[in-house]
């Protein structure tokens, strides 16, 4: 499953527009030194890391318009005329243009590796090693402000039957519709993830037991009024959801997470369908 990326993501933001404006700052600064030695000191390395640091930072089109305009500085601060002004210009271009072509290919394909390593590939949601990475910087607002914040564990009651009778391909196509389904039922700022097979958390922010238990209910509806998935089969659908809340189940990630799967636990037990808080798990 191809994973779209943003359609922004050349655009230049903020820190962006700061980074351009040092580094030209950068140019001016070292051509201007060079011009006071007089050439007694080689800095071109020092070229060379600017363009780098640009062709890392920026878009590729502003990163190679970078590295002409170190191009043209370095060759004009020089004092060539002439035939050599010419060559030493087209050297100069072609040498700092490639170093930041490939630095800018190598830098793009590092952050596609970056974002497939935290991205389920079959459901496009982010994946187990993205929630390890998000919770402990998710709760560390919720744990200096005093809020709740709630992890929500749930997966697909009787998924195994389903890949046993209908195959791994219509289950594919169950955890990717169960996927749209959490992208479209939560409120912006919370997070769905895959934690792995037909499990999935979501991060609820500011939201208690009660409120974790009115999303849990509302993804509930949402699919049953999405009509039968599974057409023309007698297999129905629903999930088991198990809530933990922050602070009172929890105040560490591995811990919220571990009684998010007990009330998990305890609601497959109760039967399909149902939602447990991870305190009335305890209780019982």
């Amino acid at each position: 499953m191809k994973i779209a990326e943003p359609a922004t993501r050349n655009v230049l933001g903020v820190r962006r527009v700061l980074g351009l404006i040092l580094l030209l700052a950068a140019v001016a600064a070292v051509a201007y030194l060079e011009r006071s030695v007089g050439g007694d000191f080689d800095l071109r390395l020092v070229y060379f890391l600017i363009v780098l640091s640009g062709a890392m930072l920026l878009p590729r089109s502003v990163a190679l318009a970078v590295a002409a305009a170190v191009a043209i500085v370095s060759v004009g601060v020089t004092g060539v005329t002439g035939t050599a002004l010419i060559i030493n210009g087209l050297t100069h271009l072609l040498m700092y243009g490639y170093a930041a072509l490939l630095t800018s290919n190598w830098e793009q394909e590092r952050r596609r590796l970056m974002r497939m390593s935290r991205v389920d590939g079959l459901t496009g949601l982010r994946n187990l090693r993205a929630l390890q990475e998000q919770l402990p910087t998710w709760l560390g607002p919720a744990a200096r402000t005093g809020r709740r914040m709630a992890v929500m564990m749930m997966d697909v009651d009787g998924f195994k039957q389903v890949n046993d009778h209908l195959g791994h391909g219509v289950g594919n196509e169950l955890l990717k519709e169960v996927a749209n389904l959490l992208r479209f039922a939560v409120r912006v700022g919370d997070e769905p993830y895959r934690f792995g097979g037909d499990e999935f958390v979501l991060l609820l922010s500011d939201a208690d037991g009660e409120g974790a238990h009115i999303v849990a209910t509302r993804i509930q509806e949402i699919y049953r009024s999405m009509g039968q998935t599974l057409r023309g089969t007698d297999v129905q659908v629903s999930f088991g959801i198990g809530i933990a809340v922050f602070p009172e189940d929890g105040s560490t990630p591995e811990l919220l997470l571990g009684r998010a799967d007990e009330a998990l636990l305890a609601a497959k037990r109760s039967g399909p369908g149902k939602i447990v808080l991870y305190q009335s798990a305890a209780a019982a």
